[in-house]
């Protein structure tokens, strides 16, 4: 297996983690910013109010998101292992 394979394998594997962890991260920062938006707009400065949320919505996107996730890497283990001969050279 020549360097060039090893790097076009790692930037496959680097946009795939990108693709899967987008979404939540999106979440997450809507929810982190519209928490900061109340709390400076109430003057609320408690930590339990902004954590539990930023939890709730990360984990909310995670369970609904996981199906289309489990999917696309499934595509992406399939596309990687079948090109595996390729490898062994």
């Amino acid at each position: 297996m020549g360097v060039d394979h090893v790097v076009l394998l790692s930037q496959l594997m680097i946009e795939e983690v990108a693709i899967l962890v987008t979404p939540v991260l999106a979440v997450t920062l809507v929810i982190s910013l519209l928490i900061n938006i109340v709390q400076v707009v109430t003057s609320l400065q408690d930590q339990m109010l902004s954590a539990v949320p930023r939890l709730l919505a990360t984990g909310a996107a995670l369970f609904f998101l996981m199906p289309w996730m489990w999917r696309h890497l499934a595509h992406y283990s399939i596309g990687v292992l079948g090109d595996f001969h390729q490898v062994l050279k």
